[in-house]
């Protein structure tokens, strides 16, 4: 993908966390293929700012484990192996459904109707083969509207950099999503289910069924990705 696709210059608000928010969302949707370069003066450019706060991210990111520094001083997404995919699989599923059982308690009513109108967007793509990207998008608010909900500061932080880490397999399970092979759009309809029973155990068990599935599809297929 061509460094400059997707992305906008930024109006001056903070450009540093402007910067660093941008990269971040790019890289957990799977906008970065694993091995690529980021070049800093690249970014700069698409992004309408100077050097700095594009290095800056970068080196935030780089303590996140989302990218790797390279001796030119660019930065490179990490190649993913199959041992690396499965290792964050299994960071995943299970800090990801702790969580989710942790939100049970605490979830409110106005989070929970955003829960609601986000399974059915989520369905809506799938069943009508809509936009990846856009779904892709949803998906990410649907996760952490749950993982926000579980009041945990040094968790949510966790779960962000394992989704900055997984950014480059979405780019492997993007077709995956629109084949014959798609999630079932029961996922995310059975976490909310749960979540408003108040079964904490059938929100976790329904949150690690959702999260396993793109990571045992990969797996399954040999679909290791390599620069």
């Amino acid at each position: 993908m061509a460094l400059n696709i997707g992305l906008e210059p930024l109006v001056h608000t903070s450009v540093n966390e402007a910067v660093y928010r941008r990269l971040r969302d790019h890289l957990m949707q799977g906008d970065y293929a694993a091995g690529e370069i980021l070049g800093i003066q690249e970014l700069a450019d698409a992004f309408g700012t100077s050097a700095m706060p594009v290095r800056e991210a970068l080196r935030r990111l780089a303590a996140q484990r989302a990218v790797e520094p390279m001796k030119s001083r660019s930065m490179q997404v990490p190649v993913m192996s199959e041992e690396r995919l499965e290792d964050i699989r299994r960071a995943r599923v299970l800090i990801e459904g702790t969580v989710t059982g942790w939100a049970v308690a605490h979830i409110t009513s106005t989070e929970l109707a955003r829960l609601h109108v986000l399974a059915k967007q989520i369905g809506h793509t799938l069943t009508q083969r809509g936009s990846i990207q856009e779904g892709l998008e949803i998906n990410q608010e649907f996760h952490f509207t749950i993982y926000r909900a579980a009041r945990s500061d040094s968790m949510l932080a966790m779960i962000e950099s394992l989704w900055l880490q997984s950014g480059p397999y979405l780019r492997a399970t993007r077709e995956l999503m629109h084949s014959h092979e798609r999630p079932s759009v029961e996922f995310h309809a059975d976490i909310v289910k749960a979540i408003e029973n108040r079964d904490a155990a059938g929100a976790r068990a329904a949150m690690e069924n959702d999260v396993c599935w793109a990571f045992d599809k990969l797996l399954a297929h040999h679909a290791v990705i390599s620069a």
